[in-house]
């Protein structure tokens, strides 16, 4: 698991390490999260108010990137949802669910939740067919 945050990034970047050779190893994965306006979230259009990866194999993920990128092959995720659906301190509910899938090399993927059927349905989406991947547990 590699989680690579914006910032940091940057920072190499403008440090002048962009002449640097790419890395040999395999093209990771990226998988994006949703996160909604936080003034905005119970208020008005959805109720979710983000969906994320949270855990890889059981191992927290921690980041304040919009996206995670993962080495490819097989992988059990942890998806995290937040809910609300009003304006009510305290009303908000977190949902969390795993996903076995296998992720390609450079692959690019999405967190995608739903309020049907259930109050927060996740799925991991494939950013080039649009369609789920992984099972759901």
């Amino acid at each position: 698991m590699r989680i690579v945050p914006i910032p940091v990034a940057c920072a190499i970047l403008a440090a002048g390490c962009s002449s640097a050779p790419a890395p040999s190893g395999p093209q990771f994965a990226r998988i994006e999260a949703f996160r909604a306006n936080p003034v905005l979230c119970g208020q008005s259009g959805s109720p979710i108010c983000e969906a994320r990866v949270n855990h890889a194999e059981g191992k927290p993920v921690m980041t304040l990137s919009p996206y995670v990128e993962l080495t490819p092959g097989a992988h059990v995720l942890g998806l995290f949802c937040r809910i609300n659906h009003s304006i009510m301190i305290g009303d908000a509910r977190n949902l969390q669910r795993e996903v076995e899938v296998v992720l390609a090399p450079g692959g690019r993927y999405r967190v995608e939740a739903s309020v049907e059927p259930g109050p927060c349905t996740m799925t991991l989406v494939d950013d080039v067919t649009g369609m789920p991947v992984g099972k759901v547990r």
